[in-house]
């Protein structure tokens, strides 16, 4: 009878032994996804970083053409001048004429050019918002990891518990 009750309760303890097993492997697969999801946190750094360079060249691109622009602006008025002084002088209307449709062609080209800035800063725009949606993309990641390793922690110390249950049972 004696010998029974000392195979049931190494039976019971063997049992405990192998949930306290389950509830390891348990939490070595929830330090798994942990590990995964913080390599998905860092693969999206990554990108947010990307996008970030994308941005500023974007941003120097926009630089660029505005300068280009502003340089055109001063050719227009050296254009002008230019007439002024060949109306001045020569009183040639045809030549005037000439001179006009040559600086409003050229002020449609500054035209043009400035809309080409404001599509680079709105893809500038753009590419920052998608930046922020990456950032709380990761700060997402980094919380789920941080509760999966709230988890896990839980689960060891369950597992702890029960097994010092056990042996208390035994005594």
């Amino acid at each position: 009878m004696a010998q029974e009750k000392v195979n049931l309760i190494r039976e019971k303890a063997n049992l405990f032994r192998e949930k306290a097993n389950l509830f390891r492997e348990k939490a070595n697969i929830v330090r798994e996804k942990d590990n995964i999801a913080q390599e998905k946190v860092n693969l999206l750094r990554e990108i947010a970083d990307i996008v970030r360079e994308k941005a500023s060249i974007t941003r120097e691109k926009a630089n660029i053409i505005r300068d280009k622009v502003n340089i055109a602006r001063e050719r227009c008025n050296i254009v002008r001048e230019k007439d002024k002084i060949v109306r001045e002088n020569d009183n040639a209307v045809y030549d005037n004429m000439v001179f006009e449709k040559d600086v409003v062609i050229q002020e449609k080209d500054i035209i043009i050019q400035e809309k080409d800035v404001m599509i680079h800063e709105k893809d500038s725009m753009i590419q920052e918002k998608y930046n922020m949606i990456h950032e709380k993309d990761v700060m997402i990641h980094e919380k789920d990891a941080m509760i999966h390793e709230k988890d896990t922690i839980a689960y060891e110390k369950d597992v702890i518990i029960q097994v010092k249950d056990k042996e208390i049972q035994k005594v």
